[in-house]
């Protein structure tokens, strides 16, 4: 079987919090969010196609160091079955399995689910899951096309909670589009309604040359002031576990 890669991290220890992880980051996206740190991987044909068994050798390569395989991207979901294969071999091997996900494809998350493949779950939720044009703003997609996937990341959110799959959600701070305190909020209270997460972490925006719009390309990072005062907003709103990421200080616990 072959996947479409943008590359392979053979050692991670900040990817999956608390556990040493060889990372795969599968190439495609079907979000086109404009601060997107990995934007070279969102075109369906980017990265280099390998076979499975390469991605399987390097980890054999590392194995005495690893106690977990994890799926970024890019969208590992738009690749189910390779992500699949790779998921099913690596809990044969005895390790665990991560997946970051854009939550956009409950129906693939739920196969993984379903036969026991997938060990945490990082969702990406970008947005306001109640406000379509906003939230198709921050992902790149037409209003009606967010709506959708409003609706998708709920989805997945329900999958993992009512299946007991620890769950960490994500939201990035970026200037001037998702750096406010009602945004926090409203990203807060969609999680809650649907049913909480097990963790909610705030991550520094950080400018790329290769993120889509080039007027984000030059403004500073968010602080960690800044960042704080959101996750104490996300508190107020019912939150457990808030962390904020920055480059400066790593992974801090809020509260």
């Amino acid at each position: 079987m072959k996947l479409r890669i943008g590359g392979l991290v053979d050692i991670s220890t900040v990817d999956y919090r608390g556990h040493v992880t060889f990372m795969i980051f599968f190439a495609g996206c079907n979000f086109r969010c404009p601060f997107c740190q990995n934007a070279p991987l969102i075109p369906v044909g980017s990265g280099r196609e390998v076979d499975l068994d390469y991605v399987r050798r390097r980890v054999e390569e590392s194995a005495p160091l690893l106690d977990a395989v994890g799926a970024s991207g890019g969208e590992p979901a738009l690749q189910p079955g390779a992500l699949t294969e790779l998921f099913r071999w690596a809990k044969g091997r005895g390790l665990r399995t991560f997946l970051n996900t854009n939550a956009s494809c409950p129906a693939v998350v739920g196969r993984l689910v379903e036969e026991g493949l997938v060990d945490h779950v990082a969702m990406d939720v970008k947005g306001p899951l109640s406000d379509p044009e906003r939230l198709g703003a921050i992902i790149g997609l037409p209003e009606k096309e967010a709506s959708r996937m409003a609706e998708n990341i709920r989805r997945t959110l329900r999958i993992c909670l009512e299946n007991g799959v620890p769950l960490e959600v994500r939201t990035t701070v970026v200037p001037s589009l998702v750096d406010d305190e009602e945004t926090i909020r409203a990203i807060c209270r969609a999680v809650s309604e649907t049913g909480g997460c097990d963790a909610y972490c705030l991550q520094q925006f950080v400018p790329m040359d290769s993120v889509l719009d080039p007027r984000l390309r030059e403004v500073d990072s968010p602080s960690r002031d800044l960042l704080a005062s959101l996750a104490r907003a996300a508190l107020e709103e019912g939150m457990e576990n808030v962390y904020v990421r920055t480059r400066e200080h790593g992974v801090e616990r809020i509260g």
